[in-house]
């Protein structure tokens, strides 16, 4: 029986550690369908520094461990800084695929730019602009023309002569480029193994060695971004769900034993109301009630917790001296999925004792109470667990809205203001923190599952 009980573990671990995978897969992929480019830095003004901090986020390496590309685009595409000549390289390629050709091309034109941009203004400016856009030899030549034009007006014989040296060596790279296309280079497909040295490994590894990163507002490790948020929405989701479980349960009970009864219909109706009604409202009244001195209770105080790491205080200490602040998000949660808790544990059990074996142990004469928590309650517990298994990362998760309505500087505010802030990298960590710790409860409630009933061990598919 202890072996199956392992091997059942097991098994679910595997199945946990893929559909892991699969999820670091999905929320990598979400940074490429975000819009801008991620540097600070502008590569006009700054180059060297838009460049170092490009490397530094492992944007000059490829995307995963291999490609699909066509034979159009060269293997050493993605080291082309800055991102934004990268992919206009790249619509080029899929219109023309001569990539030696283009090559030249682009070389010449940056070359163009370092020597022409500290002097040019105007409409010689704009040809400028116009030449390291173009994405056909017809707009390329008509912007070398227009520069042409404007080297000749110049007094400055040194610069004229390199200036008609660059221009003349990017007339001959695109006169290849318009002479020479390779349209079938774009047709021919070529898979290509970049190995370890990529980005999604890089991201990866990171993560598991608990540095998934930088934050690109603010340059902080995401570690220090998120650590303080995590701390304190684990004490609140923590007592929250401890409190959720110590009022379900017995509530549920109740409910499921009095069955039939107006005692119970009061019950159920005060339960389905609190699973009704916003954590918005619950937060609001609690507030109202406990934290209003004029017109409540005035027990506990309001406003905001300190944030922590500006208080240069340890975390027990600020804890401490912010304790009061986090009992009106902690009940706020608690009340809410406590009846969710309840009415799960109401439905197990009234199940449990409809079911063949309960009215076989009652004919066997046992008492009502030995049918009731030997029998019923060990069946019963099969929709809590369940229950258990999606509360966990939820209110780990953080609830957004309570959080706002309390000022509570969590992970569920930091989540929308790393959104609003496009600072993805922090987004896509937290993310990917919470389906890591969803994993983690759903690997429990299995784990719980195998405890409450043994048949559950033996023989379980994935």
């Amino acid at each position: 029986m202890r072996e199956g009980m392992l091997l059942y573990l097991f098994r679910r671990l595997l199945f946990s550690i893929a559909t892991l995978f699969i999820v670091s897969l999905a929320t990598f992929s979400l940074s490429y369908c975000t819009s801008g480019d991620p540097i600070t830095y502008d590569y006009d003004t700054q180059p060297a520094a838009y460049i170092a901090q490009a490397r530094h986020l492992g944007l000059d390496k490829p995307v995963f461990y291999f490609s699909l590309r066509s034979m159009a685009q060269p293997d050493t595409l993605h080291r082309i800084l800055p991102i934004e000549m990268r992919e206009h390289l790249r619509q080029i390629l899929r219109r023309w695929g001569n990539w030696p050709a283009l090559d030249r091309h682009w070389k010449a034109v940056e070359a163009i730019q370092m020597a022409f941009r500290p002097r040019v203004s105007g409409e010689a400016m704009a040809a400028l602009v116009a030449l390291r856009f173009a994405r056909s030899p017809q707009g390329a030549q008509s912007a070398l023309v227009s520069l042409d034009a404007w080297v000749e007006s110049l007094t400055d014989t040194a610069f004229k002569a390199q200036a008609r040296q660059l221009l003349t060596l990017a007339k001959q790279a695109q006169l290849t480029w318009a002479q020479h296309p390779q349209h079938w280079k774009t047709l021919v497909p070529v898979l290509q193994w970049h190995g370890t040295d990529n980005r999604y490994h890089r991201w990866i590894m990171g993560f598991l060695q608990g540095d998934p990163g930088v934050s690109v507002v603010t340059g902080n490790p995401l570690v220090a971004e998120i650590r303080p948020r995590f701390y304190a929405t684990l004490l609140v989701s923590g007592g929250a769900l401890l409190f959720a479980y110590v009022l379900g349960v017995p509530w549920g009970i109740w409910m499921a034993r009095w069955r039939g009864h107006w005692f119970e219909g009061s019950m159920r109706m005060g339960v389905l109301f609190l699973y009704a009604m916003p954590v918005i409202w619950i937060g609001s009244v609690l507030t109202l009630l406990l934290a209003r001195p004029d017109i409540g209770l005035g027990w506990i105080r309001g406003g905001a917790a300190e944030p922590w790491l500006l208080s240069g205080k340890s975390f027990w200490h600020w804890y401490w001296d912010n304790a009061d602040r986090f009992l009106l998000p902690m009940l706020t949660l608690a009340l809410h999925y406590g009846a969710v808790v309840a009415l799960q544990m109401r439905t197990g059990m009234v199940e449990a004792l409809d079911k063949d074996f309960i009215r076989t142990a009652r004919a066997k004469g046992l008492s009502e109470k030995t049918v009731f928590w030997r029998h019923a309650f060990r069946e019963g517990l099969f929709p809590l667990i369940t229950t258990f298994g999606l509360l966990f990362p939820v209110l780990l998760g953080g609830s957004l809205v309570v959080e706002y309505l309390f000022d509570f500087p969590g992970m569920g505010v930091k989540m929308q203001t790393s959104f609003a802030q496009h600072d993805y990298p922090v987004l896509f960590a937290m993310v990917m923190f919470i389906a890591a710790v969803t994993l983690v409860g759903m690997f429990l409630a299995d784990v719980l599952y195998a405890w409450a009933d043994p048949r559950v061990r033996i023989g379980a598919p994935l």
